[in-house]
């Protein structure tokens, strides 16, 4: 089986929890060149931050008995957020055929993510996935980084 390459015209998408990089290979598949197209993501401070109330409390049925709830994980919830809107516009730029093949890098539990907020169309466009997180590499660096880790595969 062949290996997967980064062919001209291919998107790649990079991603973590926090940030995402949309790109298209103006390159060939020898010496790929990478164009952002979009980037996703910003500042997403971490939940201590982002909440001020403390957990609720609830009482038993029956009885004096309290205990606490559970805080939302307001910054995971954000990076959950940031994976649909990713896989949504993807979708809507699969639709209007601007790609036909994608290659996804992400960290693990953002290729989850990811994963899970994917259509079965769009899951269908993806030729490889790579669970390693390449979002802090410069732009000029990933297309190596990625050529090698597909070529190891």
């Amino acid at each position: 089986m062949a290996k997967p390459r980064i062919k001209h015209n291919i998107w790649v998408v990079v991603a973590d929890g926090g940030r995402a990089l949309v790109m298209r290979n103006d390159g060939d598949a020898v010496s790929p060149r990478l164009t952002v197209l979009r980037r996703y993501g910003g500042h997403n401070p971490p939940t201590r931050e982002q909440g001020s109330d403390k957990p609720g409390r609830t009482n038993a049925s029956v009885g004096i008995i309290r205990s606490s709830m559970e805080q939302p994980d307001w910054h995971r919830r954000a990076e959950d957020e940031l994976m649909r809107e990713v896989a949504n516009d993807l979708l809507a730029d699969l639709r209007r055929r601007e790609f036909s093949s994608l290659i996804l890098a992400a960290a693990p539990i953002a290729l989850g993510t990811l994963r899970q907020a994917m259509s079965d169309e769009l899951k269908s466009a993806i030729v490889a996935e790579v669970d390693k997180d390449l979002t802090k590499m410069p732009v000029s660096d990933i297309a190596a980084a990625l050529a090698r880790t597909l070529e190891a595969a």
